[in-house]
């Protein structure tokens, strides 16, 4: 009845089953005698009440756009059809923003991730691929998320095998795992894989003053007449590493000082790009390691099937960017 809106709505009113129960809760003298738990339960209705509020306005704005349709019918001039068309634009727009907010009100955190986005892909199952790296590209830009650092990799006969980027905004990992994995691409002569995988991408962060230790003693090298008379020479040590930098070749204090915390935040900034790099390999390892996902594609009848979702269901892919996004929505709502 909803079409690409039916599973997210489905999952709304599974979410609200509980909502006249938790009202009556909130009118029993027990509850109310425990004021801690009285406003758990409260807290608890108030977000029902606000899935059910963005739930029943989605509703309505579907059965207006249906109605709209029904009008066309009737529409006895084209001024008349104009009219009823723009209402129509206007209806399908506010209903992608209350999906988006109801999704937002079921599965979302609502925090400023930033993530690593890894695709790889076979010679038969790159042009899904790529679609599928080219809606999700306009879908994070439609939220204001900074997509960044973008790595296109050839193979030597042309076609695209490998994409990775990163993305910052809100909620960019929730959104996006749920199409993680190796996926399926049906063809006549068997199948591929078309692999994608998300993870955490830690940005490399300052290094605090208080995890510093800095020592001044005499300088041992050529430095002039300050060598062995004027404690010159710098000695940084970074106390949860046990990392050590020491910075005597120029007869200022100040000068050799600022060069000791260059090195040591450039020496720790190679060591965390290190750890990083190896933590975000085994993650896309893994990730490119699940088999059998939900998602699938058919090569032939050019359609995306995710078993997770009633409306998804041998889809003609790719799709329009409005209904990617009611995707994302349904598989945040799971």
């Amino acid at each position: 009845m909803y079409g690409i809106y039916g599973d997210i709505i489905s999952a709304a009113e599974k979410a609200i089953d509980c909502l006249d129960e938790t009202q009556e809760l909130l009118e029993y003298p027990e509850v109310q005698a425990d004021n801690a738990y009285y406003l758990s339960i409260l807290s608890k209705y108030n977000d029902l009440r606000s899935v059910n509020d963005r739930l029943s306005a989605l509703k309505t704005a579907l059965e207006e756009e249906k109605a709209c349709y029904e009008l066309l019918q009737d529409a006895s001039s084209n001024e008349d059809r104009m009219a009823i068309y723009e209402e129509i634009y206007s209806l399908k727009g506010k209903a992608a923003k209350l999906s988006a907010s109801l999704a937002d009100a079921i599965g979302c955190r609502q925090a400023q991730e930033r993530a690593y986005c890894r695709f790889k892909f076979k010679e038969g199952s790159h042009k899904f691929g790529v679609a599928l790296y080219n809606l999700i590209k306009s879908y994070l830009l439609s939220r204001d998320t900074k997509v960044e650092d973008e790595d296109i990799v050839r193979s030597k006969s042309g076609y695209v095998e490998e994409i990775s980027f990163i993305a910052e905004g809100v909620d960019v990992i929730a959104r996006l795992t749920p199409l993680s994995g190796a996926h399926k691409v049906f063809k006549r002569s068997g199948s591929e894989e078309l692999c994608f995988a998300v993870t955490s991408a830690a940005s490399v962060e300052k290094v605090a003053e208080k995890d510093l230790k800095i020592d001044v003693f005499h300088s041992q090298g050529a430095g002039g007449q300050n060598v062995n008379k004027v404690e010159t020479a710098i000695r940084v040590t970074h106390l949860p590493t046990g990392l050590v930098v020491v910075c005597q070749d120029e007869r200022s204090q100040l000068k050799n000082k600022r060069r000791a915390l260059e090195n040591i935040q450039k020496r720790l900034k190679e060591m965390n790009e290190q750890a990083e790099k190896k933590r975000i390999e085994a993650d896309v390892f893994a990730q490119y390691s699940k088999k059998n996902t939900p998602i699938s594609f058919d090569a032939d009848s050019c359609t995306l099937t995710d078993m997770r979702l009633k409306a998804f269901s041998k889809i003609p892919f790719p799709f329009t960017d409005g209904e990617f996004a009611q995707y994302i929505n349904g598989l945040i709502a799971l």
